[in-house]
């Protein structure tokens, strides 16, 4: 399930790591080896995806990157 959403989402592990990302949502996801962020950094998210298995995904870049929403705290903007 995919919804629109507009914030920020905050990555809550300490800056010391980094959070892989995937290429989408669903279950079939793949981890993008080269593409991660680091802790403590904050990404414009426009779109919460849910997986068939019920993990949560913020797409965090426009050509698809997903970070797992159990790293991230999403703060909500006006818009």
């Amino acid at each position: 399930m995919l919804e629109k959403v507009q914030g920020i989402v905050k990555v809550t592990q300490d800056d010391r790591y980094v959070v892989f990302l995937f290429d989408n949502y669903e279950v079939n996801r793949k981890m993008l080896q080269d593409k991660y962020v680091k802790g403590q950094t904050a990404w414009y998210t426009d779109a919460k995806g849910t997986g068939e298995d019920g993990k949560e995904f913020y797409r965090i870049a426009e050509d698809g990157e997903w970070i797992e929403a159990e790293y991230v705290e999403f703060i909500p903007t006006e818009g």
